[in-house]
Protein backbone atom coordinates (compact mmCIF):
# COMPACT_ATOMS: atom_id res chain seq x y z
CA UNK A 1 0.00 0.00 0.00
CA UNK A 2 2.86 2.23 0.97
CA UNK A 3 4.17 2.18 -2.58
CA UNK A 4 0.75 3.14 -4.26
CA UNK A 5 0.12 5.88 -2.18
CA UNK A 6 3.32 7.09 -3.26
CA UNK A 7 2.97 6.46 -6.76
CA UNK A 8 -0.48 8.25 -5.99
CA UNK A 9 0.68 10.93 -4.34
CA UNK A 10 3.96 11.94 -6.33
CA UNK A 11 2.49 10.45 -9.52
CA UNK A 12 -0.97 11.13 -10.07
CA UNK A 13 -2.17 14.17 -7.70
CA UNK A 14 -0.34 16.94 -5.54
CA UNK A 15 -1.80 17.67 -2.44
CA UNK A 16 0.18 21.37 -1.95
CA UNK A 17 -2.68 23.28 -2.33
CA UNK A 18 -5.55 21.20 -3.00
CA UNK A 19 -7.38 23.18 0.03
CA UNK A 20 -7.28 26.40 -2.13
CA UNK A 21 -8.01 25.03 -5.50
CA UNK A 22 -11.72 25.92 -5.69
CA UNK A 23 -14.77 27.21 -3.44
CA UNK A 24 -15.63 23.26 -2.73
CA UNK A 25 -12.08 22.72 -1.61
CA UNK A 26 -12.06 25.17 0.66
CA UNK A 27 -15.20 24.38 2.49
CA UNK A 28 -13.16 21.31 3.77
CA UNK A 29 -10.24 23.72 4.82
CA UNK A 30 -12.60 26.29 6.75
CA UNK A 31 -14.96 23.64 8.31
CA UNK A 32 -11.77 22.21 9.66
CA UNK A 33 -10.18 25.66 11.48
CA UNK A 34 -13.88 26.55 12.77
CA UNK A 35 -13.85 23.11 14.98
CA UNK A 36 -10.39 23.88 15.50
CA UNK A 37 -10.56 27.22 16.99
CA UNK A 38 -13.80 26.23 18.91
CA UNK A 39 -13.14 23.10 20.28
CA UNK A 40 -8.98 22.72 20.56
CA UNK A 41 -7.54 24.16 24.11
CA UNK A 42 -5.68 27.51 23.87
CA UNK A 43 -2.21 26.71 23.24
CA UNK A 44 -0.30 23.04 24.40
CA UNK A 45 1.40 21.02 22.03
CA UNK A 46 0.53 19.54 19.10
CA UNK A 47 1.41 16.18 16.88
CA UNK A 48 0.00 16.09 13.19
CA UNK A 49 0.52 12.23 12.44
CA UNK A 50 -0.34 13.42 8.64
CA UNK A 51 0.22 17.30 7.57
CA UNK A 52 0.37 16.53 4.12
CA UNK A 53 2.20 19.62 3.12
CA UNK A 54 1.38 21.31 6.19
CA UNK A 55 -1.84 23.27 5.89
CA UNK A 56 -3.30 22.55 9.46
CA UNK A 57 0.17 22.87 11.32
CA UNK A 58 1.43 25.98 9.93
CA UNK A 59 -2.34 27.23 10.89
CA UNK A 60 -2.33 25.60 14.24
CA UNK A 61 1.39 27.05 14.87
CA UNK A 62 0.35 30.51 13.89
CA UNK A 63 -2.04 30.41 16.79
CA UNK A 64 0.24 29.95 19.07
CA UNK A 65 1.10 25.94 19.33
CA UNK A 66 3.97 23.81 19.45
CA UNK A 67 3.50 22.04 16.30
CA UNK A 68 5.18 18.96 15.22
CA UNK A 69 4.31 18.03 11.60
CA UNK A 70 5.02 14.35 9.79
CA UNK A 71 3.64 12.48 7.09
CA UNK A 72 4.06 9.64 5.51
CA UNK A 73 6.06 10.60 2.23
CA UNK A 74 9.23 11.63 1.63
CA UNK A 75 7.27 14.22 -1.26
CA UNK A 76 5.57 15.84 2.02
CA UNK A 77 8.10 16.08 4.70
CA UNK A 78 10.27 17.90 1.85
CA UNK A 79 7.75 20.84 0.65
CA UNK A 80 6.93 21.47 4.00
CA UNK A 81 10.64 22.07 5.10
CA UNK A 82 11.15 23.98 1.95
CA UNK A 83 8.91 26.38 2.87
CA UNK A 84 9.92 29.88 4.19
CA UNK A 85 8.16 29.27 7.50
CA UNK A 86 9.42 25.87 8.01
CA UNK A 87 10.78 27.48 11.65
CA UNK A 88 7.35 27.98 12.83
CA UNK A 89 7.12 24.21 13.33
CA UNK A 90 8.66 22.26 16.43
CA UNK A 91 9.81 19.85 14.46
CA UNK A 92 8.95 18.14 10.43
CA UNK A 93 9.86 14.10 9.84
CA UNK A 94 8.89 11.32 8.30
CA UNK A 95 6.67 8.51 9.89
CA UNK A 96 3.98 6.04 9.87
CA UNK A 97 1.09 6.33 12.14
CA UNK A 98 0.88 2.65 12.92
CA UNK A 99 4.61 3.05 14.97
CA UNK A 100 4.73 6.54 16.10
CA UNK A 101 7.53 5.17 18.69
CA UNK A 102 10.25 7.40 18.42
CA UNK A 103 7.64 10.13 20.45
CA UNK A 104 7.34 9.50 24.42
CA UNK A 105 3.88 8.37 26.27
CA UNK A 106 1.94 10.84 26.93
CA UNK A 107 4.36 13.78 25.34
CA UNK A 108 1.04 15.93 23.56
CA UNK A 109 -2.08 17.92 24.28
CA UNK A 110 -3.59 17.52 20.77
CA UNK A 111 -2.78 14.50 18.21
CA UNK A 112 -4.65 15.05 14.80
CA UNK A 113 -4.75 12.11 12.36
CA UNK A 114 -5.76 14.03 9.67
CA UNK A 115 -5.27 11.32 6.71
CA UNK A 116 -3.92 8.14 7.59
CA UNK A 117 -7.52 5.99 8.21
CA UNK A 118 -8.33 7.11 4.27
CA UNK A 119 -5.67 4.59 3.50
CA UNK A 120 -5.46 1.51 6.03
CA UNK A 121 -7.73 -0.91 4.61
CA UNK A 122 -7.32 -3.75 7.58
CA UNK A 123 -9.83 -3.19 10.65
CA UNK A 124 -6.96 -4.20 12.80
CA UNK A 125 -4.65 -1.42 11.55
CA UNK A 126 -6.89 1.31 12.18
CA UNK A 127 -7.07 0.13 15.76
CA UNK A 128 -3.28 0.11 15.71
CA UNK A 129 -3.21 3.71 14.29
CA UNK A 130 -5.93 5.16 16.73
CA UNK A 131 -3.60 2.81 19.80
CA UNK A 132 -0.73 4.51 18.24
CA UNK A 133 -2.16 7.54 18.45
CA UNK A 134 -3.64 7.80 21.81
CA UNK A 135 -0.53 6.03 23.12
CA UNK A 136 1.41 9.81 22.57
CA UNK A 137 -1.62 11.75 23.87
CA UNK A 138 -2.11 12.94 27.13
CA UNK A 139 -5.44 12.20 29.12
CA UNK A 140 -7.73 14.79 28.84
CA UNK A 141 -6.16 15.76 25.70
CA UNK A 142 -7.95 15.80 22.51
CA UNK A 143 -8.00 13.22 19.57
CA UNK A 144 -9.03 14.35 16.26
CA UNK A 145 -9.22 11.79 13.12
CA UNK A 146 -10.02 12.22 9.99
CA UNK A 147 -11.79 9.93 7.83
CA UNK A 148 -14.13 9.19 4.36
CA UNK A 149 -17.38 8.60 4.27
CA UNK A 150 -18.54 5.66 2.11
CA UNK A 151 -21.37 6.63 0.74
CA UNK A 152 -20.16 10.68 0.02
CA UNK A 153 -17.21 9.14 -1.88
CA UNK A 154 -19.73 7.29 -3.88
CA UNK A 155 -21.39 10.50 -4.72
CA UNK A 156 -18.03 12.18 -5.11
CA UNK A 157 -16.43 9.61 -7.73
CA UNK A 158 -20.05 9.27 -9.59
CA UNK A 159 -19.82 13.35 -10.18
CA UNK A 160 -16.00 12.94 -11.85
CA UNK A 161 -15.51 13.63 -15.05
CA UNK A 162 -12.77 10.36 -15.47
CA UNK A 163 -15.41 8.74 -12.94
CA UNK A 164 -16.27 5.49 -12.57
CA UNK A 165 -20.15 4.16 -14.69
CA UNK A 166 -22.39 3.43 -11.93
CA UNK A 167 -22.72 -0.47 -11.97
CA UNK A 168 -18.83 -0.09 -10.99
CA UNK A 169 -19.60 1.75 -8.26
CA UNK A 170 -21.37 -0.39 -6.10
CA UNK A 171 -17.73 -1.74 -5.14
CA UNK A 172 -17.28 1.49 -3.26
CA UNK A 173 -20.90 0.74 -0.98
CA UNK A 174 -19.87 -2.51 -0.47
CA UNK A 175 -16.35 -2.54 0.44
CA UNK A 176 -15.63 0.97 1.19
CA UNK A 177 -12.71 0.31 -1.34
CA UNK A 178 -11.80 3.51 -4.01
CA UNK A 179 -8.13 3.20 -5.43
CA UNK A 180 -5.97 4.05 -2.69
CA UNK A 181 -8.83 5.18 -0.71
CA UNK A 182 -10.87 3.72 2.41
CA UNK A 183 -14.56 5.06 3.35
CA UNK A 184 -15.98 3.79 6.47
CA UNK A 185 -19.85 3.09 6.55
CA UNK A 186 -22.25 5.35 8.36
CA UNK A 187 -21.39 4.97 12.18
CA UNK A 188 -17.81 3.12 11.65
CA UNK A 189 -16.25 6.07 12.38
CA UNK A 190 -17.90 6.07 16.23
CA UNK A 191 -17.14 1.65 16.16
CA UNK A 192 -13.79 2.25 15.25
CA UNK A 193 -12.91 4.38 18.72
CA UNK A 194 -15.28 2.31 21.29
CA UNK A 195 -12.31 -0.06 22.50
CA UNK A 196 -10.86 2.92 23.14
CA UNK A 197 -10.75 5.82 26.50
CA UNK A 198 -12.45 8.02 24.44
CA UNK A 199 -15.64 10.67 24.36
CA UNK A 200 -16.86 11.37 21.76
CA UNK A 201 -17.33 16.01 21.33
CA UNK A 202 -18.94 16.16 17.98
CA UNK A 203 -18.33 14.15 14.09
CA UNK A 204 -18.67 16.54 11.06
CA UNK A 205 -19.53 16.21 7.38
CA UNK A 206 -16.04 18.82 7.06
CA UNK A 207 -17.49 18.99 2.91
CA UNK A 208 -21.06 18.59 3.35
CA UNK A 209 -22.89 19.19 -0.06
CA UNK A 210 -20.02 20.19 -2.14
CA UNK A 211 -20.36 17.57 -4.72
CA UNK A 212 -24.28 17.18 -4.94
CA UNK A 213 -23.89 21.25 -5.36
CA UNK A 214 -20.31 21.07 -6.91
CA UNK A 215 -21.52 23.98 -10.28
CA UNK A 216 -23.41 26.00 -7.70
CA UNK A 217 -20.63 26.27 -5.27
CA UNK A 218 -18.13 26.31 -7.41
CA UNK A 219 -19.53 29.35 -9.53
CA UNK A 220 -21.07 31.52 -6.39
CA UNK A 221 -19.32 34.89 -5.92
CA UNK A 222 -17.51 36.08 -2.64
CA UNK A 223 -20.92 37.10 -0.97
CA UNK A 224 -22.74 33.92 -1.90
CA UNK A 225 -20.20 31.61 -0.43
CA UNK A 226 -19.76 33.59 2.68
CA UNK A 227 -23.46 32.80 3.07
CA UNK A 228 -23.45 28.92 2.33
CA UNK A 229 -20.92 28.70 4.54
CA UNK A 230 -22.99 29.70 7.39
CA UNK A 231 -25.77 27.30 6.24
CA UNK A 232 -23.09 24.52 6.16
CA UNK A 233 -21.44 25.75 9.64
CA UNK A 234 -25.21 25.63 10.84
CA UNK A 235 -26.17 22.11 9.60
CA UNK A 236 -22.51 19.85 9.01
CA UNK A 237 -22.95 18.26 12.57
CA UNK A 238 -26.18 16.47 11.53
CA UNK A 239 -26.36 12.84 10.24
CA UNK A 240 -28.09 13.65 6.97
CA UNK A 241 -25.23 15.94 5.77
CA UNK A 242 -22.20 13.84 7.15
CA UNK A 243 -24.06 10.95 5.02
CA UNK A 244 -23.45 12.93 2.20
CA UNK A 245 -19.97 14.37 2.64
CA UNK A 246 -16.39 12.60 1.30
CA UNK A 247 -14.67 13.62 4.24
CA UNK A 248 -15.96 13.76 7.85
CA UNK A 249 -14.17 14.99 11.32
CA UNK A 250 -14.50 13.12 14.25
CA UNK A 251 -13.14 14.97 17.49
CA UNK A 252 -12.97 13.38 20.90
CA UNK A 253 -10.95 13.69 24.25
CA UNK A 254 -8.64 11.35 25.77
CA UNK A 255 -10.38 10.37 29.51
Amino acid sequence: MNNKLKTHYEENYEEDGRLWRSNGHKIEFLTTIHYFDKLLPKGGRILDVCAGTGEYAFYLANKGYDVFACDLLDKHVNIMKAKPYADKLEGIEAANALDLSRFDEGSFDIVLCMGALYHIFDPLEREKCVAECLRVLKTNGIFVFAYINRNGAYIADLGREDGYKVRDLIQVIKTGKSGVFYGMDFGEADALVTKFPLTKIVDIGTNGLRYPLADWINSADEDEFDAYMEYHLATCEQPSIIGHSPNALWIGKKV
